[in-house]
């Protein structure tokens, strides 16, 4: 029991993902903050103003690609041993640093229509980043 309690607090601290600090070049998540005003938005968006939308950046050398919970996918997995393996067509195709995720945000705006509408935007703001 003692070794499934280890294995489930490392996949854990695996999943959580990293924030960047400027000194780590390994997958991480990049604070990020949008203004709709800068994106020519603001005329139909009523509110937030703008949001923490967050980006990643990053290196994902091969060992990190075998991390459970760093790949975004089980397809993503799946080409990753293919590719760590020398076959098929992934041989020089490199892992790259991903949102592995999402949450969404409110928003208020207006519609075609002018009336305003209140919606939950999926996949707004990245909480997450890993090598997929």
């Amino acid at each position: 029991m003692i070794k499934v309690r280890r294995t489930e607090l490392t996949q854990r601290r695996i999943k959580r993902g990293l924030e960047c600090d400027g000194k780590l070049r390994l997958c991480c998540k990049r604070q990020f903050y949008v203004d709709f005003k800068d994106i020519g938005w603001s005329d139909w968006i009523i509110a937030p103003s703008g949001y923490h939308a967050n980006y990643c950046e990053g290196d994902c050398p091969n060992h990190m690609v075998s991390f459970g919970g760093s790949s975004l996918s089980f397809h993503s997995m799946v080409i990753n041993h293919y590719r760590l393996r020398g076959h098929g067509p992934f041989q020089n195709v490199r892992s790259c640093c991903v949102p592995t995720r999402l949450r969404a945000m409110s928003m208020l705006y207006f519609n075609e229509e002018q009336k305003i509408i209140k919606k939950d935007v999926q996949d707004m703001i990245v909480d997450e980043c890993g090598c997929s």
